[in-house]
């Protein structure tokens, strides 16, 4: 009777009322099954007899009438449908009873309870009631004397075999509750007992009932119900008889049933999952080895391979948190399960087989177990090894076989497993795992039509080379440039060891590699001499790569204090004499200062999620004071290198990606106040030379305007300046005040002078020093303001992108000015030339505008008076009042971006309609153009709802200008009514369009129809596809869910 099935009684809802009737009536009245019915007629009977003896109608009152009811009842001959009801009633009321109440009458309800369940015509539904009852009185009653409990305790436990399902599952559910409110009182261990003499009474009669097959059946039938039961009560049991039932649970899975099987392992894996469980260790470390032994000959379905090869991952992490010694022991057996899994042919069982792998790694393998392995190591090494191989030697041989040919369908799957066992074991996976690291060496030889996983192989490798550091990588696997034929040198490492090289030491790379490359260089000569260029070349690139090593030597370094020095000498002489290795070098010297200078200043991410463990082991090592001796060597460097770099930066043409610029500015943050004023000081002398000279050449050139000359010394000195600029502000992280005025003072001639070149430079190092000097820019705001104004007549059009940059510092601080006043008046000073901007021929300079209006807009917007962004749009869209066609245009571009970029201006910007409509007819392209853009935003950025108001004047202002043949933007037009269909349907578009115009409505509407039949069609082909490619899949699911049933 479903209409009354509940499993979880105290969980039926009450009434507003309180009246426990009202809420049995609402709950079952609206149920058409005769049981409800009646179950409803009799509780609505015994409320109006309560009523008639004027007694409340708590449900108390509720309580003693049912069970005085079913007390004169159960002795006398009556339907078993109305003990049905009366007994599914006082289950659904007693979590509604005080507890005090039922210990006082718990003995009475228990007799009538038990009186009814063993009468002769009970129902199904009254039996699980009654259990349901006696389960109650058990969890809420004392649990002192067990005597008081058996009684009630014993007739649940009759239940777990009964042949009647709902019976038999509601005896379950009821052995499980009493005995999870029996843990830590005196009662779990007898209650315990019970169930387990239950199971050992059934399985004695299964095992002897051999001679009868129908009794043998019904004895196994009973085995497993009782399995069924332990699978949710057995983790509540007490330690002793769980241990009893583990035991017999071994001898069960000897017997290579499915069915007992799966119930045990089912079981187990409850006892595995389940939280703060006392097990013993032993045992179930017992029961986990032999299933272990028994996966790869008993289990071959896809499901049953999935679950035990998770249950073996849960239960050895069970077992480990109990007792590790008695779990590592284990462990090479497990290993050796999850192996055969792994090698199916089954997905799920693959991943799982994987995933269990990677746990037991990273959570059995611990600093013991791999210490242990290690001295064992050295023990053999130094004398003749009598013992066997460690645990951890068979848990790696496991592993190293994965790489076999038998697992090449997995092998993408098996990279994953060496490299967590890689990860784990750090420094020490030399000692277990070399010939691991050898064939996967070997593996790069095979061709790539035989081996698809190259990229998840070098991956793997790269966990080795992590694990191990690159000295012992290197040793085990070496580049082999010694090699007489070249082809031999084992360049696929390069890339791996550029990418997972952290935590190295310098002094590996200052005195073996780098002794490598002297041979290299050498041996690159010879070749030349010899003729052979093409090989004397291949040796070149060879040592190009050595060096390309250095950023990750760099990378977070062990001996950065003890050994930079070791490595400074030949980084200087590289640097003179090798041009392609200085942009390698200056990164090289970045990467130190940065990492550095960060966990100094406590900014490192220690905790980044996806941090590989070699770089967290690395910056394991590094601490604040370590950090601080680093940048101590490194500054104590810095008046050898900063004259070395500035020198090659004033002689090189190109600064590629300014990579000296940026490590001269990283070595100007660290070095000391008079290293850095010395440099500063000899380039401005240098500077103010080089500009006299300019100047005298100058005058010399308009002082012989009628003679021709040579302009290369003119163009050689422009070049020097610009050089002198950028490298005078490359040193501006060291620069004290006197110094920036200094600097300032030599760039405002500068920004007027008549070379385009030294006003760019000039532009960019004053937009530098704005970003980055704020006190610079506060104390000489007005000073910078009256300059900005003063030099725009002579201003050069290749400077413009960093004179707006300048422009932008300006307004920015200006934004925070408490004068709003003020704000404007800076604001509408320089709005106009950023808007014309917009229309600058050269694309750089054109985004560099739209970005710095936008960026303004956030000033002035994301502060609390949400007024001043719409303040700002106003005061572009006085640009549309413009003279010429170029104001007006770039007055539209710039009200589109701000419309586009801030959603609260769309509104401002529906207002400016009827002016836009009118731009339409000016018969200028270049305005047209924008205009049509500016409405292309409005419609793409506006909710139907809202293009719904101005849809009539939208359609009527496009449609107006749209009879113009002359111009060449019909095409624009009607792929805005497009826009203006898809967001407000063609019903509503059609309501408002001409009538004269329907035939390009109707052309609108027959691309669009055309359209969705494509897509309707490809869908449809598409679901095909997919459906046939998944018919294994399904079939497959189906398979393991009848497999399960």
């Amino acid at each position: 009777m479903e209409g009354i099935e509940m499993e979880d009684p105290d969980l039926f809802p009450d009434s507003p009322t309180g009246n426990f009737c009202d809420s049995m009536l609402s709950h079952f009245s609206k149920s058409d099954q005769e049981d409800s019915q009646r179950l409803c007629a009799t509780i609505g009977a015994m409320s109006q007899e309560l009523k008639e003896q004027k007694l409340p109608l708590t449900p108390i009152a509720y309580f003693g009438a049912t069970c005085s009811s079913l007390d004169c009842l159960s002795s006398q001959p009556v339907s078993p449908q109305v003990i049905q009801s009366l007994t599914t009633i006082l289950s659904l009321l007693l979590p509604r009873i005080p507890v005090a109440v039922l210990k006082k009458k718990g003995d009475f309800v228990s007799k009538i309870t038990v009186t009814v369940l063993r009468l002769n015509s009970v129902t199904e539904v009254t039996l699980a009631s009654g259990l349901r009852c006696l389960a109650h009185l058990l969890i809420t009653g004392e649990k002192v004397n067990w005597s008081d409990l058996s009684q009630n305790y014993s007739v649940i436990l009759g239940c777990l075999t009964d042949s009647r399902p709902k019976v038999r599952r509601q005896s379950h559910l009821c052995v499980r509750d009493v005995l999870q409110s029996f843990r830590g009182t005196p009662v779990l261990a007898p209650a315990s007992e019970a169930l387990t003499n239950l199971f050992e009474r059934f399985l004695l009669l299964a095992g002897g009932s051999n001679t009868n097959s129908n009794e043998g059946t019904k004895g196994a039938q009973e085995v497993l119900y009782i399995l069924d039961a332990l699978k949710d009560s057995l983790p509540l049991m007490s330690m002793k008889y769980m241990t009893t039932i583990l035991k017999y649970y071994k001898t069960l899975l000897e017997l290579r049933q499915t069915l007992v099987t799966r119930r045990v392992t089912d079981s187990l894996n409850v006892v595995c999952t389940y939280p703060n469980v006392e097990v013993s260790a032993e045992a179930l470390l017992d029961l986990l080895s032999s299933l272990a032994l028994s996966v790869s000959t008993n289990e071959t379905s896809a499901v049953g391979m999935t679950f035990n090869a998770r249950l073996l991952s849960s239960g050895m992490l069970k077992v480990y948190s109990l007792s590790r010694q008695l779990c590592v022991i284990k462990l090479p057996i497990v290993f050796s399960a999850l192996k055969d899994i792994l090698g199916s042919e089954h997905e799920e069982s693959i991943f799982a087989a994987t995933e269990g792998f990677k746990t037991l790694i990273n959570g059995c393998i611990d600093e013991g177990l791999i210490k242990q392995g290690v001295d064992q190591v050295i023990i053999s090494n130094s004398d003749d090894r009598k013992s066997g191989p460690t645990i951890i030697e068979k848990a790696c041989a496991t592993i190293e076989s994965l790489l076999d040919y038998h697992y090449s369908a997995v092998w993408d799957i098996a990279f994953q497993v060496v490299s967590a066992m890689f990860d784990n074991l750090g420094y020490y996976s030399s000692y277990f795992m070399k010939g691991t690291l050898k064939n996967l060496a070997d593996m790069q030889s095979l061709p790539n039509e035989d081996f698809p996983y190259r990229k998840q192989l070098h991956e793997c490798v790269g966990s080795a080379l992590g694990a191990m550091g690159p000295e012992t990588f290197l040793g085990i696997l070496p580049l082999n440039l010694e090699a007489n034929d070249l082809s031999d040198v084992n360049v696929w490492l390069f890339p791996i060891l550029k990418q997972h090289i952290v935590g190295a030491h310098l002094c590996f790379f200052s005195e073996t590699l780098l002794g490598l490359v002297g041979e290299m260089k050498q041996r690159s000569r010879k070749l030349e001499l010899e003729g052979k260029i093409f090989s004397s070349r291949s040796a070149d690139a060879l040592v190009y790569s050595v060096w390309s090593l250095l950023p990750s030597f760099c990378n977070y370094p062990l001996d950065t204090a003890k050994h930079f020095k070791d490595l400074l000498r030949s980084i200087c002489s590289a640097l003179r004499e090798e041009h392609d290795v200085r942009g390698i070098i200056c990164s090289s010297l970045r990467i130190l200062i940065q990492q550095n200078k960060k966990i100094k200043e406590g900014k490192d991410d220690l905790d980044g999620a996806d941090m590989s463990l070699a770089k967290q082991r690395a910056m394991s090592h590094y601490t604040p004071e370590i950090a601080g001796d680093n940048l101590n060597v490194l500054t104590a460097s810095a008046p050898q290198l900063l004259p070395l770099l500035s020198g090659i930066f004033m002689e090189s043409t190109v600064d590629e990606g300014g990579s000296l610029q940026s490590t001269l500015g990283e070595f100007a943050s660290i070095a000391y106040e008079n290293v850095v004023r010395t440099l500063f000081k000899k380039t401005m002398h240098r500077l103010l030379k080089v500009t006299q000279e300019a100047g005298i050449a100058e005058a010399s050139r308009n002082n012989n305007s009628m003679e021709v000359n040579d302009s290369s010394v003119e163009s050689s000195l422009s070049l020097e300046r610009a050089r002198l600029f950028d490298l005078a502000v490359s040193l501006l992280s060291g620069l004290d005040e006197p110094a920036l005025d200094v600097l300032f003072s030599a760039i405002k001639p500068a920004l007027q002078d008549v070379d385009g070149l030294i006003q760019k430079k000039a532009y960019k190092v004053l937009s530098i020093i704005l970003r980055n000097q704020e006190g610079f820019l506060s104390a000489k705001l007005e000073e910078l303001l009256k300059l900005m104004i003063a030099v725009l007549p002579s201003f050069h059009f290749s400077a413009k992108r960093h004179r707006l940059d300048c422009l932008y510092h300006l307004i920015s601080h200006a934004s925070k000015d408490d004068s709003q006043q003020r704000r404007q008046e800076i604001l509408s000073s320089f709005l106009t030339e950023i808007i014309l901007a917009l229309k600058e021929a050269n694309k750089k300079t054109r985004n560099r505008a739209y970005e710095v209006l936008v960026q303004i807009g956030h000033e002035y917007g994301d502060e609390d008076d949400s007024g001043q962004r719409e303040h700002l749009f106003n005061m572009v869209a006085r640009g549309l009042a413009g003279e010429t066609p170029h104001m007006i245009s770039a007055a539209v571009k710039g009200l589109a971006r701000l419309a586009y970029e801030f959603s609260d201006l769309v509104s401002s910007a529906y207002k400016l309609l009827p002016s836009t409509f009118l731009l339409l007819q000016r018969k200028n392209r270049e305005i047209i153009k924008a205009n049509l853009g500016l409405l292309k935003v409005l419609v793409a950025k506006s909710k139907a709802e809202g293009l719904q108001a101005h849809l009539a004047s939208l359609v009527e202002g496009l449609l107006k200008w749209q009879d113009d043949t002359k111009n060449h933007f019909k095409a624009k037009v009607k792929l805005l009514l497009e826009m203006l269909v898809r967001k407000c349907g063609i019903d509503a578009v059609k309501a408002v369009m001409p009538e004269e115009h329907m035939k390009l409505l109707t052309n609108i509407r027959k691309i669009k129809e055309r359209k969705e039949r494509k897509q309707a069609a490809s869908s449809v082909e598409s679901r095909s596809h997919l459906s046939k490619a998944t018919t294994s899949r399904f079939d497959t699911m189906l398979y393991c869910i009848d497999t399960i049933i």
